[in-house]
């Protein structure tokens, strides 16, 4: 096997998650081999066991980088000078754009591909949800603090939003026609009931 440079090495790193996310895109994990990610960086199969031991390893690691960049979109939202109720649905509308606009995202939920990782990586994956639950209630302890969010619950209110999130799976029975005013609407009220009862409390 071939020995790399530092600069190679992050080279070929760079690659296998760029070129392993377009693929993983276009055909899921189940049905993408290594072969394939390999052929497509131009590397060998030797080459891509230095970086990872497997292609739900790959495809974990990509994961996470779209978590970070998602949870650094919303984190930006905490910085503009909005209504309590406009920063709240603009919360809702990003987190659900987030993933509504992120093929790679919409992939893990839609397919096998969520349950073939907490099959092949049980551990990192328990880690993965309990980093992103932990991410949520920090998010809505800092609303609650700013008196958008009433004070409840923080995981209640976690749940409230991953089940907006878990909507869009549910968008060709809804009709795709309707769809983009039914969550508009889902979430004017959420936004609205919210924010009344942080004032009342």
């Amino acid at each position: 096997m071939p020995k790399f440079t530092e600069q190679e090495k992050e080279q070929i790193r760079q690659s296998l998650l760029i070129k392993g996310k377009e693929i993983f895109i276009k055909y899921g994990l189940t049905k993408t081999s290594i072969d394939d990610i390999v052929l497509a960086c131009g590397i060998g199969k030797g080459s891509f066991y230095k970086f990872f031991s497997s292609k739900e390893e790959l495809y974990y690691e990509i994961l996470k980088n779209e978590e970070e960049i998602r949870e650094t979109v919303l984190n930006e939202l905490f910085r503009e000078k909005l209504s309590p109720k406009e920063l709240l649905a603009s919360f809702f509308h990003t987190s659900f754009e987030l993933v509504e606009e992120n093929p790679f995202l919409q992939q893990v939920f839609q397919n096998d591909d969520h349950e073939r990782l907490n099959r092949k990586l049980p551990e990192q994956m328990l880690e993965f949800s309990k980093e992103n639950t932990e991410r949520g209630i920090h998010a809505v302890n800092m609303l609650m603090e700013r008196g958008v969010l009433p004070q409840d619950d923080p995981k209640v209110i976690v749940g409230i939003i991953q089940a907006i999130m878990m909507i869009r799976l549910h968008k060709h029975e809804i009709g795709e026609d309707v769809f983009p005013k039914v969550i508009a609407q889902i979430i004017e009220f959420i936004a609205e009931g919210f924010t009344k009862e942080a004032k009342r409390k």
